[in-house]
């Protein structure tokens, strides 16, 4: 009786291994469910994520389209962290680049939140390994009630709350995961945050600096902008708080030729990233956090290098930071996952 009782352990625990080696496999689960090879101990303010600069405006027009993905594929492709932008579009909470498009909407094309929360949560109920943070820094008109009940309803039971974790950043991937709480919920408004336990403050919570004067590119002026921009984020980093999230926004403002602008930027903004590895950039490392930026999940946008370059940068400074699990790092590594 005791063998067959080993012997069923020890097929369980086989199992159990086998599924995250799959989490690892071929690109496209690889990508889905890479945070099963980071350790249990992990904190998610020392995670490096892979972020969605206005997430939710796939559809849009140019001028304020950053993202050419829904949040189903763009959770596949890797990305953990959304900047949420929501207002009332015709009855509907929905996703906008900035209130100021509501007099240009010709269609009923945007994106809503509830399509969001329903792509995420068939996410983590596949992926129960992968957390993600919903950052709302604006919503607009009288939307935020209606936020808040789709939100509750929607992402109520797998959101962490202030009983569970007082601070976001210091919760790790194991707690999280035995939980069953996949979902970090960062919110604008603070008086909203004190009513409801599973929003967190964002400017208590999470930094995010952002220089529109350095940011802002011109399309004639990008190669003298682009050094310029570089050097902020490196003023970005050294000003980074404790036991707050850290934001990296590292996508550029060119109003009418976003697209062509990411296309260009992308090789210089990946090297500078996959520069952090470097001995001499130790701190920067250790600083991290999550890694901001526009689309992030589309290989078509005439840039000579792919989209999940960036990604498998982030995975990589997670190794370089001794966030991978020793024993699932060489399953991660092998192949044509991270090359």
């Amino acid at each position: 009786m005791k063998r067959k009782i080993v012997v069923i352990v020890a097929l369980a625990a086989v199992c159990m291994l086998c599924v995250s080696f799959a989490a690892c496999g071929d690109k496209n689960e690889y990508s889905g469910g890479y945070m099963s090879c980071l350790k249990s101990d992990a904190k998610l303010g020392e995670i490096v994520m892979l972020g969605a600069h206005d997430a939710g405006t796939v559809g849009q027009d140019d001028s304020a389209c950053t993202q050419h993905s829904d949040f189903g594929k763009m959770l596949d492709a890797g990305v953990r962290y959304f900047d949420c932008r929501v207002t009332d579009v015709y009855g509907e909470p929905s996703f906008v680049h900035g209130n100021t498009n509501s007099i240009f909407w010709p269609s009923k094309e945007h994106l809503t939140l509830a399509e969001a929360c329903d792509d995420i949560v068939a996410f983590v109920a596949e992926y129960p390994s992968e957390v993600i943070v919903l950052d709302f820094q604006h919503t607009w008109d009288a939307t935020e009630d209606k936020v808040i009940a789709i939100l509750e309803q929607k992402l109520g039971a797998v959101a962490l709350d202030k009983s569970l974790a007082a601070v976001p950043s210091e919760v790790t991937l194991g707690q999280m995961r035995e939980w069953g709480k996949n979902v970090v919920i960062v919110y604008r408004t603070p008086e909203k945050c004190e009513q409801k336990d599973f929003l967190y403050e964002r400017e208590e919570y999470l930094q995010s600096e952002y220089n529109s004067g350095i940011h802002s590119i011109s399309e004639n002026k990008y190669e003298e902008k682009y050094p310029l921009l570089i050097a902020e984020w490196d003023k970005y980093i050294a000003g980074k708080s404790e036991g707050k999230l850290f934001v990296l926004q590292s996508q550029i403002t060119a109003s009418g030729w976003l697209a062509e602008a990411e296309a260009k930027f992308r090789p210089i903004a990946n090297d500078w990233l996959a520069g952090l590895e470097k001995a001499e950039n130790a701190d920067k490392l250790a600083a991290i956090n999550i890694v901001m930026r526009d689309f992030v999940a589309d290989d078509d946008i005439g840039s000579e290098r792919a989209s999940d370059e960036v990604f498998k940068i982030v995975v990589k400074l997670n190794a370089a930071k001794g966030l991978v699990d020793p024993e699932l790092q060489e399953t991660l590594f092998e192949g044509e996952n991270i090359a």
